[in-house]
């Protein structure tokens, strides 16, 4: 394996969970190795519920290098009613990632209970805002890790958005589980400002994001083109600075040139 990366990040798998017995069979032993800075919290399952220590059984995280952790669980005394899907969980600020293995003592020909390994959707890239080249169109982009690949979806002050002539959704699936996401938002007018949020959602866990669009600066903006006028920026009242006089002012596009009446 590579180098980890010095910075913070979500929790790895570098071996997945793998079963050993010890003590003709009467102890067993599930392990594996994860990276993740900071050092992530460890959670076993056992059918959805959680693994407490106890007489007979015990957990070990042990650091072996830099950022990187061996995971034990051990199981003494082995009886029937312990087998069934064992699942770990690493959680830390910056995401988590799950991984399972089954114990069954069934006859050969039962059928195997459904394993659940991969990673909770991550922001790797936050939601950020960018305009296109004939300023007509506003992009919304954000880059997310999980596997398996998310479900994605867009909300506008709470509102869910769907894929029409206002609003186009565009994820691309790249390599190392990375799907690139956009929400091209066209003909923009001062209504489509407020919070947009992104969740992505697959079957080990959910994340999300918001962004805020306002137009009360400069950087509204500006549709380039022959385009009715429209306004970027509600009016607003200032007073001078001498306090003389009390002035309206807005902001808005068009062209050709829009006649303004008051």
């Amino acid at each position: 394996m590579g180098s980890l990366p010095k910075e913070k990040f979500s929790p790895r798998f570098i071996r997945k969970p793998q079963l050993r017995q010890e003590d003709d069979g009467n102890r067993l032993i599930f392990e594996c190795e994860l990276a993740g800075n900071p050092k992530p919290n460890i959670t076993w399952y056992r059918s959805d519920e959680v693994i407490d220590e106890d007489d007979r059984t015990l957990i070990k995280i042990e650091e072996i290098k830099s950022n990187v952790f061996s995971v034990v669980l051990e199981l003494n005394d082995v009886i029937e009613s312990d087998a069934g899907l064992y699942k770990v969980k690493a959680k830390n600020s910056y995401g988590e990632v799950a991984a399972s293995i089954n114990l069954n003592f069934s006859p050969l020909d039962a059928p195997p209970l459904p394993q659940i390994d991969g990673t909770a959707p991550t922001f790797s890239e936050k939601p950020t805002i960018q305009q296109d080249a004939n300023g007509k169109t506003l992009i919304f982009h954000c880059a997310i890790i999980a596997d398996p690949t998310p479900t994605i979806t867009w909300y506008h002050n709470g509102v869910k958005v769907q894929d029409d002539v206002k609003f186009q959704i565009v994820n691309k699936v790249g390599n190392e589980f990375t799907v690139d996401c956009s929400l091209l938002l066209k003909d923009v007018t001062v209504e489509d400002a407020g919070k947009y949020k992104v969740t992505a959602r697959n079957d080990l866990g959910e994340s999300n994001a918001t962004i805020s669009l306002n137009f009360d600066s400069d950087e509204a903006p500006i549709p380039l083109g022959s385009v009715k006028p429209t306004f970027t920026e509600r009016p607003v009242i200032r007073q001078t600075d001498d306090e003389s006089k009390i002035i309206f002012e807005c902001r808005l596009v068009g062209d050709p040139k829009p006649e303004v009446v008051w």
